[in-house]
């Protein structure tokens, strides 16, 4: 089956804390799976674009990257946060260069400024799908990690509330989440989906500018998922134009 088009440019972020002298292969303490990210490319840098909660609490170098059976990339030490006083935003950039940088290249690729849709106008009648890595759906088993990926077609879902729960939609969008309407996009058949999105925070909010099928698809990245609110039936995202002047600064 032909790779999807966007996990290429997607990561599973794992928290596994640093300690020195000592190589990942003879640890005991396995990897944990915390959280997704998107690879883009601005004008001339590279970075992971990710959620700022991710890092509550922990250093950047306590986060890895699983680039191959056995090998994981750390991140550096070089995150810009973007974010307010109500955490309506809550992004993170990470940026990568020299020996990181290539190593990513070898195993991911950066999405393209043009992909990026800071002008972008969320419209109902307009698809948009949610993508990235939820933790449950990650299995570790003799020493190896069965990652599956998950996807999930939707509209947008106005909420009256939304100030109430400290966000705005200046600068977020909310995103109907319906567990009885999963499917597969290659069919139309419906099951029932996962009750738990942990993990697909920080994954990507991508704009379907064709078709409904996995090989029709031309995708636009115009968010970043931030929370669920599956007891209301919505997930909340920010807005990728919020990292305009980072990726192409004046």
């Amino acid at each position: 089956m032909e790779e999807f088009p966007v996990l290429k440019y997607t990561a599973q972020l794992y928290f596994h804390p640093f300690k020195d002298n000592i190589p990942m292969d003879e640890r005991d303490d396995a990897p944990i799976q915390i959280a997704s990210g998107v690879f883009i490319k601005g004008t001339s840098k590279y970075f992971l674009l990710t959620c700022k909660h991710v890092f509550d609490n922990i250093k950047a170098e306590d986060v890895i990257i699983l680039t191959s059976l056995g090998f994981a990339l750390r991140l550096p030490d070089n995150i810009k946060f973007i974010n307010n006083d109500t955490d309506s935003i809550d992004l993170a950039m990470v940026e990568f260069k020299n020996e990181r940088l290539e190593h990513l290249k070898a195993h991911y690729s950066f999405l393209p400024l043009k992909y990026l849709g800071f002008n972008h106008i969320f419209d109902d009648d307009l698809f948009y799908m949610l993508f990235g890595f939820i933790n449950k759906r990650t299995d570790l088993k003799d020493h190896a990690f069965y990652v599956e990926s998950f996807g999930y077609l939707t509209n947008t879902r106005t909420y009256k509330k939304i100030k109430e729960l400290g966000f705005n939609y200046t600068e977020n969008v909310t995103l109907e989440y319906n567990i009885r309407k999963q499917g597969d996009f290659n069919d139309d058949t419906r099951r029932l989906g996962p009750k738990d999105l942990k993990g697909l925070s920080g994954g990507g909010i991508w704009l379907s500018v064709a078709g409904k099928r996995a090989n029709t698809y031309k995708y636009i990245l115009v968010g970043i998922m931030i929370e669920e609110r599956l007891d209301r039936g919505f997930v909340i995202g920010t807005k990728i134009e919020l990292i305009k002047n980072v990726i192409i600064p004046d």
